[in-house]
């Protein structure tokens, strides 16, 4: 129903209502009408009333200083109109009042002396208790529709979306971190400065909202917080059509309650497939192939025939929001199984969703801040043998970014690297060690010199014949002829396999 407006009065025959003025607010909304004959009446009104008044109050000659000081309290009140009722005390309007309101484009309408007052207060009134029934209507039934998608589909989109329809309108929600996670429509607005103004008061960690102007939106538009201070679940944004009242505000209250419990309830499921997903690492880095495939089937899962296992190591002293909220980007979607540490994140990935894993990585403002190191396609079975691949990765790059194992300019090295080969390099350059003159230094800066003397032995910071000798005493401890090309080209094998 539309609200009582001016226009509505004038068109109701039996009140007999007669324009003298126009003025600026023939079709504003009347929230009220009143009665008085003081001279100042607006401490008793509210903004959007009608005012009636007999005229007892003014002075018998036509004093327009008088007038104008009294339609300037009017306009400063905010009254909607001014009824004057005729010949009650005087024959008809006074012509300076007519002038004061017309010159602050006050309307001005004539009240016939067979129409009592209370007959406009009365229409007004019905009007606007007819308006609240159909408010109170409209809430009972959007809150039901709210629920009832709560209760069918039970997903967060489908509550958002049917928020959206009900306050024809946008909802946006956003993640802790600021993200997006769900944007409806069922009006075309720009939800942009509300989830900027989301983002904003997310970052004071503490519970608040806010109302935002929209460009191009003449309604209105809220935002605030989701979950409790100190656990911030994330922000609603929501921009309806119409005035933000008592029952818009119930719907949007109801709505965010329902919100908020299927984020807890989508807290609860990701912990607890986080839980899995770390369990079902484990158990394939520790080779239970066939516990691991239980397990995962139990939850309706699979490990994937083909697989990659990444590891990113995290920053000391990484908070657990932090690491919760990486996890929850490595394993978004399905794209893999994760298990924390203090030091790391060990990822299974499928091998079919490298490329979205990667994609994921440089999306990701936390990850692609971090080194990732991802191992080459292999059987579930060696498992244990990706993570030593993907470590090695980080080892050959600890840059931010995915390093792919096999991708280094070692080569065909990499590719031929296993963790036997590195503890077989380990077990024979042991010898080296603890023998005076850091040999295993040496040795690695003099291939890398491709056997030249001088340049070595410069950077060294020795005399020639000095590392002349410890490269030979080097020989000698591994019973290789370093003379020969075949010799140094294994000792630099054993330095690449053993990571020295």
């Amino acid at each position: 129903m539309q609200p009582p407006t001016v226009r509505g009065l004038l068109a109701e025959p039996p009140l007999r209502l007669r324009v003298r003025l126009d003025g600026d607010g023939r079709d504003t909304a009347i929230d009220w009408v009143h009665s008085s004959d003081l001279v100042d009446p607006t401490p008793f009104l509210t903004g959007d009333t009608m005012l009636l008044t007999t005229g007892t109050q003014f002075p018998a000659d036509d004093d327009a200083a008088f007038y104008g000081s009294y339609a300037d309290r009017l306009l400063d009140a905010g009254v909607v109109a001014l009824g004057f009722g005729l010949e009650v005390i005087r024959e008809g309007t006074p012509p300076s009042l007519v002038d004061a309101c017309d010159a602050r484009g006050i309307t001005l309408v004539e009240v016939p002396y067979e129409v009592p007052f209370i007959a406009l207060i009365r229409w007004v009134a019905d009007r606007i208790a007819a308006r609240d029934r159909e408010r109170d209507a409209w809430t009972l039934a959007a809150q039901r529709a709210v629920s009832l998608s709560a209760l069918t589909a039970g997903t967060l989109e489908a509550v958002v979306q049917t928020l959206a329809d009900q306050v024809s309108g946008a909802v946006v929600i956003l993640s802790p971190s600021g993200e997006t996670v769900v944007e409806v429509h069922s009006a075309a607005v720009d939800l942009g400065a509300l989830a900027d103004e989301g983002r904003r008061i997310l970052r004071r960690g503490t519970r608040a909202s806010a109302d935002v102007t929209l460009p191009e939106w003449l309604g209105f538009a809220t935002v605030q917080t989701l979950g409790p201070r100190g656990a911030l679940r994330g922000a609603i944004g929501i921009a309806g059509a119409g005035r933000h009242d008592v029952a818009t505000q119930a719907v949007v209250t109801g709505a965010v309650a329902i919100v908020e419990v299927l984020l807890r309830y989508g807290d609860a499921e990701r912990r607890l497939e986080r839980r899995l997903g770390g369990v079902l690492v484990r158990l394939l880095l520790d080779g239970h192939l066939a516990g691991a495939g239980a397990a995962a089937a139990e939850f309706g899962s699979k490990i994937p025939d083909a697989l990659r296992i990444a590891v990113v190591p995290l920053p000391a002293g990484v908070a657990d929001a932090e690491r919760d909220r990486l996890l929850d980007e490595l394993t978004r979607e399905g794209l893999a199984f994760a298990d924390s540490s203090a030091e790391r994140v060990v990822a299974v990935v499928p091998a079919a969703a490298t490329d979205a894993f990667s994609r994921a990585v440089a999306g990701s403002a936390t990850l692609a801040a971090l080194p990732v190191g991802l191992s080459a396609v292999l059987a579930p079975a060696e498992a244990s043998t990706g993570l030593a691949q993907a470590v090695r990765a980080l080892d050959q790059d600890p840059d931010a970014g995915v390093h792919v194992f096999g991708d280094s300019a070692a080569g065909l090295l990499d590719d031929l690297w296993s963790p036997a080969a590195e503890n077989l390099a380990r077990r024979r350059l042991g010898v080296l060690v603890g023998e005076p003159g850091e040999l295993v230094d040496c040795a690695r800066l003099w291939l890398d010199h491709n056997g030249h003397w001088e340049s070595a032995a410069r950077e060294a910071g020795l005399h020639r014949h000095t590392l002349k000798a410890r490269i030979a005493r080097i020989g000698t401890l591994l019973e290789l002829d370093l003379d020969s090309f075949a010799g140094r080209a294994e000792l630099w094998a054993l330095l690449q396999a053993s990571r020295a």
